[in-house]
C-alpha cells in the first residue's frame, strides 16, 4: 500500500507542482490524524461539507467517501487540476478554483442545509478567515487545523496573558475544543512550527442589543492591553473616562481590570451597557 507522503509526492511530479512553504503550503502526510479530522465531522450522507485548502486531496477524498455533497477550494491552478483528474469519479465533489477569502459564500450555501467546515488554514488568514466565518448562520461547525500558537489564543481563558480580540469573538459566537496537536513531521515539507486541529460550535447567541457594537467594544479594551480596562475603553471609544466608569459599574465589572482578564458575559454586560447610553 503506498503510503501518503510517497503519494504526495508523487501526486507533484506528475502535475508539476512544487509546494512554497512561504504561501503554508504544508500537505498532511498522517493518516491518524486525518482520521481524527474525519471523525470529529461526524460525516453523514446528508452532510455539506465545505474543505478549505484541499491540496492534494488525502482529507478530499475521505470526505467524499463518507459524507455527502463536498465542495473543496483551492486556491492553486495545478492542485485544482489534480483534484478534479484524480477524483473524477466522484459525482459528489465540487472544486471551485478560488482564493477562499475573495468569493461569496454566503451565496453558495444560502438555501443549504447547515454546512460544516474543514480545512487546514494559512498562518497568515487564519484569524481573519475564522472571524468572519464563524458568525455565519450557514454554518453548523468547524473542524480546522492552525498554528498551535493560534489554537493557544484562540482557547486562552480569562487571566491568561495570550488572551486577546481573537479568544473573545471567537468564544462568544462558538464553543471551542482541542481535537488534537500536530507536529511538524505530520507534514511535508514539515512547517517550523507545531498546529493544532480544533473544533468550534455555534453556541446559542448571549443577550446582546448589537453585535457590531461588541466588537467595537472588544476591540477597543484590547487597544491598550497593559491598561486599565477604564483607560483603553475611554481611548478606544472616543468617551469620557468618568462616563466609562459609571458604566463599568452599572454592568458590575471593576474599572481597574484589564481585557484580558474578563469573561465573553462580562464583555456582554459592559456593551450593553454602553448601549443604553446611546439610547438615553
Amino acid at each position: 500500500m503506498v503510503k501518503l507522503k510517497e503519494k504526495t509526492e508523487y501526486l507533484w511530479y506528475k502535475y508539476d507542482f512544487v509546494p512554497k512553504r512561504h504561501l503554508g503550503q504544508n500537505f498532511l502526510i498522517d493518516p491518524h490524524i486525518v482520521e481524527r479530522i474525519i471523525k470529529a465531522l461526524e460525516l453523514s450522507e446528508k452532510d455539506t461539507v465545505l474543505e478549505i485548502g484541499a491540496g492534494t486531496g488525502a482529507l478530499t477524498e475521505q470526505l467524499v467517501r463518507k459524507g455527502g455533497r463536498v465542495i473543496a477550494v483551492e486556491i492553486n491552478e495545478r492542485l485544482c487540476t489534480l483534484l478534479r483528474k484524480e477524483l473524477k469519479g466522484y459525482d459528489n465533489l465540487e472544486v471551485i478554483c478560488a482564493d477562499i477569502t475573495r468569493i461569496s459564500l454566503k451565496e453558495k450555501f444560502f438555501k443549504s442545509d447547515l454546512v460544516k467546515v474543514v480545512g487546514n488554514l494559512p498562518y497568515q488568514i487564519a484569524s481573519s478567515l475564522l472571524l468572519s466565518l464563524v458568525p455565519q448562520d450557514w454554518i453548523k461547525f468547524l473542524v480546522v487545523m492552525v498554528q498551535r500558537e493560534v489554537a493557544q489564543r484562540i482557547m486562552a481563558k480569562p487571566g491568561d496573558k495570550r488572551r486577546g480580540v481573537l479568544s473573545v469573538l471567537l468564544n462568544y459566537y462558538s464553543t471551542i475544543s482541542r481535537i488534537t496537536d500536530v507536529p511538524p513531521q505530520a507534514f511535508v515539507p514539515p512547517p517550523r512550527v507545531g498546529s493544532s486541529v480544533i473544533k468550534m460550535k455555534k453556541r446559542e447567541s448571549y443577550r446582546i442589543k448589537a453585535e457590531n457594537g461588541f466588537s467595537l467594544v472588544v476591540r477597543a479594551a484590547f487597544s491598550l492591553k497593559r491598561k486599565m480596562l477604564v483607560n483603553s475603553l475611554s481611548a478606544g471609544l472616543g468617551i469620557n473616562r468618568e462616563l466609562i466608569k459609571e458604566k463599568l459599574s452599572k454592568a458590575g465589572v471593576d474599572w481597574r481590570r484589564r481585557a484580558e482578564d474578563l469573561s465573553v458575559e462580562e464583555f456582554v454586560r459592559i456593551s450593553n451597557s454602553l448601549r443604553r447610553m446611546s439610547e438615553e
